[in-house]
């Protein structure tokens, strides 16, 4: 079977259950870089030297999510029966680049936060860089998931934009549905913030003019920046830092695994370092 029968006869329908944004994602790694190389190949007269070779032409970033793809569709085909043998297992992928994404530190995050008092974009970024939410979480939130009594917060959904329009979107994984704690000033400022208020607490702005309006204010205002889904970032790494655990605050982020945690936010800096080493010359210097 050629790949773009398989890609239009099994593999677009076995999707179907798939996020939005997924697919799209999915659809443009196969129409940018996967069906002009391979479309008009059997499955099984694809090699391993025509993957790697086929890599080698992208950069890293493109390279990596369109091999992802090609992978999925041809392990399904195998799975399948649709083809005889499995070219993934020959094929050594593009290294995982070892990006650090910049984050805002405990101080910075006080600023920030004391730079957008009165704005009408504070109960979001509140929330958003005190629980270390997900971008689509954040946009999603609504003041009836706010127990301003108990301090917690529920996460119920996300709120996408794509391809022109907005998305209402499920969590992303079942621990992705999660009850977050707030820390005490947050409570406290959000019950002033709030006057009786209901729906999203970024009122009716869709996400392009929530980071906008965001990015404009830091700007104008010379307030410490990060991109929105830093702010994510800044949270893990500050609480980390702070001496958090890392199960905690793996929980708190909705990970499935806490060495996702570990591998994305547990970068400890040089301060951390020499107390851990501190800690160490005294036990052994007893």
């Amino acid at each position: 079977m050629l790949l773009s029968v398989f890609h239009d006869e099994v593999w677009l329908p076995s999707c179907a259950n798939l996020r939005e944004c997924t697919m799209v994602g999915y659809e443009s790694a196969w129409r940018c870089h996967i069906v002009d190389a391979f479309g008009g190949f059997e499955i099984d007269s694809i090699t391993a030297g025509m993957i790697e070779t086929w890599m080698a032409g992208m950069p890293r970033g493109a390279a990596r999510k369109a091999w992802g793809v090609l992978r999925a569709m041809l392990r399904k085909a195998l799975r399948w029966g649709v083809s005889s043998v499995d070219v993934t297992t020959r094929v050594r992928g593009p290294k995982r680049t070892d990006h650090q994404p910049r984050v805002l530190d405990a101080r910075q995050i006080a600023a920030l936060l004391r730079g957008f008092w009165g704005h009408e974009l504070e109960a979001w970024l509140i929330c958003s860089v005190t629980l270390g939410l997900r971008p689509e979480e954040a946009l999603g939130l609504e003041w009836s998931d706010i127990d301003l009594r108990g301090g917690l917060v529920r996460i119920r959904r996300g709120v996408q934009w794509i391809s022109g329009h907005e998305v209402v979107v499920e969590p992303k994984t079942d621990l992705s549905a999660r009850e977050l704690a707030l820390p005490r000033f947050a409570v406290l400022r959000l019950r002033l913030i709030r006057h009786g208020g209901s729906g999203r607490l970024v009122g009716s702005l869709n996400p392009g003019q929530v980071d906008r309006r965001y990015r404009r204010w830091c700007r104008e205002q010379r307030l410490p920046f990060v991109p929105r889904e830093n702010l994510r970032h800044s949270w893990a790494t500050s609480a980390l830092t702070a001496g958090v655990d890392v199960a905690v605050v793996s929980r708190a982020l909705g990970h499935s695994s806490i060495e996702t945690t570990a591998r994305y936010y547990l970068r400890p800096d040089v301060t951390v370092l020499k107390d851990a080493q501190r800690l160490w010359e005294k036990a052994i210097m007893r």
